[in-house]
């Protein structure tokens, strides 16, 4: 099955309408974001009012120089007007520029709020969540979904209120000087904001189909990116370059698509408007010729000039609307991350409490991730205070899902998980986590210095905690043979380290934290015997005195356990020591006889070495 066919079925299911209630309901929640800024809107609506009231005055003024200066010859007041009118396009300029930063500065103000919460909300996501989550698609939502957001906030009250103030303000005093003619010269203005409309709501919901299959793209690429070595080992460039252009000939499509619109719709404003003007001249012009003459020529052109500069705020109106468009769906697709199910909130009598002993008890725990399909069936078993026990089983049988639920990662479906005899939904998550120390089978460490990512759990710990916990994950000598040691740069993802290093590191920042029960979810894989060795006897000694669990794949790992358990399809097969279980003649037996018995390679090297 080709890997770029999930993506191609989403372009192609994707639904761009949306209802009125949908929108108006994402408005209203954007404004709660704006409360916080209120005396920032009363500002620039204060400053809009001002804007609007000086915006009428140049055309006036022109009116007035034409009807008392050019025609009846009053040419002491041509000096007066002039400066008039240089004073309020200065004063028109001022209160544009400070009504665009104000918007500008609050747009980010409320962008940045909006970029915390979302980004809050992945932090407290279940661990469910990231297993099918698309991380470019979610990286998407949080920068280019909020950019195109930023584009909307940038104007929407300066644009709203600058419509609302200028249309009120020049129809009155075009309805003073003559109705009729007010009336005809807000018609045309009227039907070419309407045809504005129709091309931004007929060409937004494609502009947001667009935008989703960018998002979704972008998570196909970095995806394809980060395994780029993949794709090229197995020659699979032709496919995923395939299935790019055929999402990329949807994107393509669409534009077209919007751009037909556009050019169907954007004459028609300018053509409306030549001839709404054409018929104020002629309307005006009958009324300056007739007998008894009620319109002067300064009044025509104050007309003209008002519809003129009416169809501007009404243009940018209508923009806004098409902007909100597809601003809408942008939010959308962040609320919708948003108000997904965050993990389970803490019981009410959860306390910080401390894990003096380190016993953990699995009691009837039954667990799964979609309900319906348990992955842990009825599990029982305890663990003694400092005990270590290997979790063997195949893929599948739960290994993994049962040491998540000691921190409480998930939920269970029934049971009950206890550490020091105390249900770990008692405990603050906080507190249980971070006394248990946790060393993923998925390697991950960040960009900064290697001592930062060892503290990364810890965030105040000592250089001298730091190099201990180095020491005990033999990986001391190599740091220290650095150039810059500990302040050595990690590349992204630890590029510039083997995958030995980068385990040893994980294992180093889950020893700093000097836990009472320690995960290792098969945390030596990547690890070479010799290797494997001189850590497993560093831990040896740290270890004393903590509760162990070690998903184990490996015949040394299995060897230092005090116990071992078998899980098999979700349940506790077998459990016991190593002798204990060779003697049931069971699932261990057939495991150590067909995978354990005879040594690796390296195995026996390192026996030689010895």
């Amino acid at each position: 099955m080709s890997v770029a066919k999930p993506i191609l079925e989403y372009v192609k299911s994707l639904k761009t309408s949306r209802s009125l209630s949908q929108t108006t309901s994402a408005f209203v929640r954007l404004l709660g974001y704006h409360r916080g800024f209120i005396h920032y809107f009363v500002v620039i609506l204060a400053m809009a009012a001002v804007r609007s009231y000086v915006f009428a005055l140049e055309p006036l003024y022109t009116a007035q120089i034409i009807d008392q200066v050019v025609t009846q010859g009053n040419y002491d007041l041509l000096l007066p007007l002039v400066l008039a009118i240089l004073f309020a396009t200065g004063l028109f300029a001022v209160l544009n520029y400070a009504i665009t930063f104000l918007q500008a500065y609050t747009a980010q103000l409320i962008e940045r709020d909006i970029r915390t919460d979302y980004y809050s909300s992945l932090e407290h996501m279940p661990f469910g969540f990231y297993d099918s989550a698309m991380v470019g698609d979610l990286v998407s939502r949080a920068t280019m979904d909020l950019r195109m957001l930023e584009m909307f906030l940038r104007t929407w009250t300066g644009v709203t209120s600058n419509t609302i103030f200028t249309a009120i303000m020049l129809f009155s005093v075009m309805y003073s000087v003559n109705p009729t003619m007010t009336l005809l010269a807000f018609s045309p203005v009227l039907i070419a904001f309407y045809f504005n409309t129709r091309l931004f709501t007929q060409t937004m919901p494609l502009f947001r189909k667009m935008q989703l299959v960018i998002g979704r793209l972008g998570a196909y690429i970095q995806q394809n990116i980060i395994g780029m070595k993949v794709v090229r080992i197995f020659r699979r460039e032709g496919e995923m370059e395939q299935g790019f252009k055929q999402v990329e000939e949807i994107y393509v499509n669409t534009a077209i698509s919007a751009g037909k619109i556009q050019s169907k719709y954007m004459p028609s404003g300018p053509a409306i408007l030549t001839l709404g003007i054409t018929m104020i001249y002629l309307y005006g012009g009958n009324l300056m010729m007739s007998p008894t003459s009620i319109l002067t020529i300064g009044e025509i052109l104050l007309f003209s000039r008002y519809m003129m500069r009416l169809t501007m705020p009404l243009r940018d109106l209508s923009m806004l609307i098409g902007t909100w468009i597809n601003s809408s769906s942008s939010l959308e697709r962040v609320y919708a991350i948003m108000d997904l199910p965050k993990e389970a909130v803490e019981r009410p009598d959860a306390k910080e409490l401390t894990i003096t002993r380190g016993q953990v008890e699995f009691k009837n725990v039954f667990f799964s991730y979609v309900k319906g399909r348990p992955i842990l069936k009825d599990v029982s078993f305890a663990a003694k205070p400092g005990e270590r026990i290997a979790i063997l089983g195949s893929t599948g049988s739960g290994k993994t899902s049962l040491i998540y639920l000691i921190p409480h990662f998930y939920p269970v479906d029934s049971g009950n998980i206890l550490i020091d005899g105390i249900d770990v939904a008692g405990y603050k998550t906080i507190s249980l986590r971070r006394q248990i120390g946790i060393v993923m089978q998925d390697v991950f460490l960040f960009t900064g210095t290697i001592g930062e990512n060892i503290a990364f759990g810890r965030p105040d710990a000592s250089k001298h905690e730091i190099m201990s916990a180095a020491k005990l994950a033999r990986i001391d000598d190599f740091i220290e043979a650095l150039p810059e040691g500990y302040d050595t740069i990690v590349g992204e993802r630890g590029i510039n380290l083997s995958g030995g290093q980068k385990q040893r590191l994980t294992i180093a920042r889950a020893l700093v934290t000097n836990p009472k029960i320690l995960i290792l979810d098969d945390s030596l894989s990547f690890v070479d015997a010799k290797t494997e060795s001189q850590i497993q006897e560093a831990i040896e000694e740290a270890m004393k005195g903590r509760t162990c669990f070690m998903i184990a794949q490996r015949l040394s790992t299995i060897k230092n356990a005090d116990r071992i358990m078998v899980l098999d399809e979700g349940e506790v097969a077998e459990i016991g020591t190593h002798d204990e279980l060779m003697a049931r003649n069971g699932i261990y037996k057939r495991i150590y006889e067909t995978q354990f018995l005879e040594k690796t390679a390296e195995e026996i090297l390192q026996a030689d070495d010895r």
